[in-house]
């Protein structure tokens, strides 16, 4: 059994949004999964000579795709905001594995989850220590079966290139000058890790922030301190935001012009603002979060060795 704490910082959105006085019923997720430090867990083998594609649906902007996990296939999302291995326990938490992680607003209850093998585009990870949460809720708020999510400790030792055209993506192995479809990147940005998140700073207005970018997050996010500071444009829509712990707040919608870092993108970035200063640690302020929703319009490749992010 493991005895480390982990900090879980997951938000789960149900969301009416109000546009040019219509309701729009819809449902999204935004999930960022805090690990306060790497774990040894297991082993992992990479198998493929040449990287595979692996197919995946997208829905409600989240990246599902099937793996298999101890010989029978399972359903997960691919998420760089998850430290590593997460599966769902459905309540069904091993006696005297659990431990306490923290969610917007509350505790959650998190476990040890022992997975004796999970295998995904050709890598097989053996004897492994997941992290076991019960997401019977967000399984509800998205409508299909959710055995678990993929993070940054499977994924980090080379590029996660995510094609969401070709609705595709691949682990490939680190390059200096990549290409995709034979063209070079119209935009290499620099990031940080702060645990395992990709950090990204961006120029809004003269003045650089922080943003995670979260394949995870169904909603692009931005701190209530920093809409108040750039005076951003609200779109008239609100979003109700419901935590892990229960607790929903009442978030609203702005409107961000696309940075330059993201080149030939859509003219503007809708974010939900929110308090994020639970986010604020390692002496990292993060100003929000841009996830698949804004994502989704280029071919992305995530550099983990050479802290480089790619824009197609």
């Amino acid at each position: 059994m493991l005895n480390q704490r982990f900090a879980i910082r997951s938000i789960l959105c149900f969301l009416p949004l109000l546009l040019a006085g219509q309701v729009l019923s819809a449902q999204r997720t935004v999930n960022l999964l805090r690990a306060s430090s790497a774990l040894e867990r297991g082993t992992v083998a990479r198998e493929d000579a040449v990287p595979t594609a692996e197919s995946f649906t997208f829905d409600r902007n989240l990246i599902f795709f099937e793996a298999m996990v101890d010989g029978a296939p399972g359903k997960f999302i691919l998420d760089t905001g998850a430290p590593t291995l997460v599966m769902n326990t459905r309540g069904q938490a091993a006696a005297g594995s659990n431990y306490t992680g923290y969610g917007s607003g509350g505790e959650v209850a998190l476990s040890d989850h022992r997975v004796a093998q999970f295998e995904m585009v050709g890598r097989t990870i053996e004897n492994y220590w997941a992290i076991g949460l019960d997401l019977r809720n967000m399984e509800r708020r998205v409508g299909q079966r959710i055995d678990g999510m993929v993070g940054y400790e499977l994924l980090n030792d080379g590029e996660l290139r995510i094609d969401y055209a070709n609705r595709s993506f691949r682990l490939l192995p680190s390059e200096r000058s990549p290409t995709h479809g034979q063209a070079t990147p119209r935009a290499v940005l620099r990031f940080s890790l702060v645990d395992h998140l990709p950090i990204v700073r961006i120029r809004i207005e003269g003045k650089r922030y922080n943003f995670a970018i979260d394949t995870g997050a169904g909603s692009n996010l931005v701190d209530e301190s920093v809409a108040r500071e750039l005076a951003l444009e609200p779109t008239g829509g609100a979003m109700n935001i419901q935590g892990l712990d229960g607790r929903a707040v009442e978030a609203s919608i702005f409107s961000l012009p696309t940075p330059e870092e993201f080149d030939g993108g859509e003219r503007d970035i809708s974010l939900v603002a929110m308090d994020l200063s639970h986010l604020r640690e390692n002496g990292r302020e993060l100003a929000g979060i841009l996830g698949s929703a804004f994502l989704s319009q280029y071919t992305v490749g995530i550099d983990y060795r050479r802290r480089r992010i790619y824009i197609w």
